[in-house]
């Protein structure tokens, strides 16, 4: 059964409107993107029917990753290689351990690179070190995808589910606090991993396809 997200963009205008994102920025980071970013590789192909674990920035060091498909949300990556575990993909807006990134993306990792109106710079200062797999952005465009999410953790849920995903583990995932592998992260994080809640919980009941490992 398809992943519907129509339930997805009445909340992203609450989101705007509570952080008083400008949507003329968002669009503006479409076009920068897909013309900085030339993506290869098939996405659809390393996560449809397969079981995937997202690896949060909130895991700690007795958490245990399962074996199978391992999505790192942005900076933890870094848990990730602490673990010798180079991860299939790395889903960031450009606010982690980005030479990090880069090292794996050389090693093999697939990197979902996400525009938003506030990475406009880091979009251009990455665009030479970076092979994207995949652009997302905000509001989908002739050369983005968007399968909705608003942190980098839930944005990898909801495209796992989108693109087929069997199952999809969660770990590391922590909405009361700011994880260690969070990077630089802005005022109102907590506010953000407030949504990041509501939208996994809705992603959970939707699909049964969602489960949160070592839930805190």
């Amino acid at each position: 059964m398809s992943f519907a997200i129509d339930w997805w963009w009445p909340l992203q205008e609450e989101i705007n409107t509570q952080f008083g994102f400008s949507r003329s920025r968002e669009k503006a980071s479409s076009r920068l993107i897909s013309r900085l970013y030339k993506p290869k590789g098939d996405l659809p192909n390393i996560i449809s029917n397969n079981t995937v674990t997202i690896v949060g920035a909130g895991i700690t060091e007795k958490e245990v990753i399962p074996d199978g498909i391992k999505i790192a949300a942005d900076g933890a990556v870094s848990a990730c290689l602490e673990r010798n575990i180079i991860p299939e993909i790395i889903v960031t807006d450009l606010d982690g351990n980005l030479p990090e990134m880069v090292w794996a993306n050389k090693k093999g990792s697939k990197i979902v690179v996400h525009a938003h109106g506030d990475n406009l710079s880091r979009l251009f200062e990455f665009s030479t070190e970076i092979q994207a797999i995949c652009l997302t952005t905000t509001y989908p465009s002739s050369g983005t995808n968007c399968w909705g999410g608003f942190t980098d953790g839930d944005r990898s849920l909801m495209m796992s589910l989108k693109l087929g995903a069997k199952l999809v583990n969660l770990i590391g995932f922590n909405f009361d606090k700011v994880g260690p592998y969070s990077g630089h992260y802005s005022p109102r994080k907590i506010q953000k991993l407030s949504w990041a809640h509501k939208i996994v919980n809705e992603c959970e009941e939707r699909t049964g396809k969602v489960k949160i490992l070592n839930r805190q």
